[in-house]
């Protein structure tokens, strides 16, 4: 058992949570906030809920004593956390109003449609990390899983 299994493990549920409400909602932090807080709100939030759901639940549903990921699955779960914080953080937002397009690099280094658009390949690649970490760990979960040693 590696100590980075036993404590990703034991960080899994209140990680996942806070994580979930950073995508939501973590721009605001940055004064970046606007009509993707409702559209996130409908439609990833819910997906993203399920989804570490069913990885937590895997996780403690594995064999053995401690409880312990294996590495391959502590890192998995490290990189979707990443993914997961990085698009929380630079998800551009938009509104109503002309001057109402904001990102973290806009309110950095000022509006221009570059920064703006920067934002969005930041949030984007770290949408596909997350994504890609999380293939990973359910993969790792389902075909992967820690066994409890056979005493012979």
């Amino acid at each position: 058992m590696s100590t980075l299994g036993r404590q990703t493990l034991l960080w899994m549920i209140p990680v996942n949570l806070v994580l979930v409400a950073w995508v939501w909602s973590g721009r605001i932090v940055f004064g970046v906030g606007g009509w993707f807080l409702l559209i996130l709100l409908v439609s990833v939030v819910p997906i993203a809920l399920v989804a570490l759901l069913v990885t937590t639940v895997l996780a403690y549903t594995q064999d053995g004593r401690p409880r312990a990921l294996t590495p391959l699955q502590a890192w998995a779960q490290l990189g979707t956390w990443a993914g997961l914080f990085v698009l929380g953080a630079f998800m551009p937002d938009f509104g109503d109003t002309e001057d109402s397009r904001l990102s973290v690099l806009t309110q950095v280094f000022g509006y221009s449609d570059a920064i703006y658009d920067l934002s969005f390949l930041v949030a984007l690649a770290g949408a596909v990390v997350a994504i890609a970490a999380y293939a990973v760990l359910f993969g790792a979960l389902v075909f992967a899983r820690r066994r409890t040693p056979v005493l012979a």
